[in-house]
């Protein structure tokens, strides 16, 4: 049987059932990107905390004045973690549990069950929440961009309606994986609901993610679905916002918004297009430097 390994368990809603096995001396949790445990989000220092192993025995230990929480309580000094004990670094929640292979294994598909679509294999809406708030608080420490793609697939009732559920299906399937091969191993595409996906693109320009947009756009359009003797093109319908990290005023449901809004622009003008398009461009790019 395999030895049982200390692990922390994440119980917060962000990353919930997330396992994390601890090395085998030390463990240094932070923000910062040279942690063993990498934390970016909110209430979270660059070198929180300390988890170190002496003697089959497991200790935690705040680092540099930062709280860390046991019980609901704040620890003072070099603590021992008992099997089962809840700690809190920064908003995130985790229990300290001793997992052997297996149940690692069975934590990781539960989560997988929790945070992926079960059509096509894509994070869930409820992954991406997450994600778009963990990603736009690191752009407004970093001043790093982000931008926000939501593609609508145009007409898809009528699809389901004329070739079937199972057809529908198909080309549900066949965009995740077109779409999945459209962006960067750190960029994050969703299955919003629906025939609606989302991507989030972190650190690109403006004129990058427009010409992003577009191709998927035009590559769609040119596509032929075929599948149990059907054969259809389909079109999508585009809409996008990109933000520089740099406006405070701008928060993540302002991104969430201000995409989805020109997703319904661009069905709104007939679909099958863009939003913003090159005009909308060219238009804003006019009026920043006026």
């Amino acid at each position: 049987m395999d030895q049982a390994k200390p692990c922390l368990v994440t119980i917060s809603d962000e990353g919930l059932g997330e396992v994390y096995r601890l090395n085998d001396k030390t463990t240094y949790i932070g923000s910062h990107e040279d942690s063993d445990l990498i934390l970016k989000m909110r209430g979270v220092g660059e070198k929180h905390a300390l988890i170190k192993i002496i003697d089959n025995e497991v200790f935690v230990t705040a680092l540099e004045e930062n709280l860390v929480l046991m019980a609901d309580e704040v620890i003072r000094g070099s603590t021992r973690l008992r099997e089962g004990a809840k700690i809190e670094i920064g908003i995130a929640s985790f229990k300290f549990r001793f997992f052997d292979d297996e149940d690692e294994r069975y934590h990781k598909s539960l989560r997988q069950l929790a945070i992926r679509d079960g059509l096509t294999e894509l994070y869930n809406a409820r992954f991406f929440s997450d994600a778009l708030s963990k990603e736009h608080e690191y752009g407004f420490r970093k001043g790093s961009s982000l931008a926000l793609v939501f593609m609508d697939i145009d007409h898809f009732k009528e699809i389901n309606d004329r070739f079937g559920h199972a057809f529908g299906d198909f080309v549900l399937k066949s965009l995740a994986e077109l779409l999945t091969t459209k962006i960067r191993g750190y960029d994050l595409l969703a299955r919003y609901g629906g025939e609606e996906f989302v991507f989030l693109v972190r650190e690109e320009s403006e004129a990058s993610v427009g010409e992003l947009a577009f191709r998927i756009c035009n590559d769609i359009r040119g596509r032929v679905f075929n599948h149990a003797g059907i054969r259809a093109q389909i079109t999508v319908s585009i809409g996008y916002h990109w933000w520089n990290g740099l406006d405070r005023n701008v928060t993540a449901e302002d991104l969430l918004r201000l995409a989805d809004d020109n997703l319904y622009i661009a069905k709104g003008r007939g679909r099958d297009q863009v939003v913003p398009g090159k005009n909308d461009l060219i238009v804003a790019k006019e009026l920043k430097s006026s």
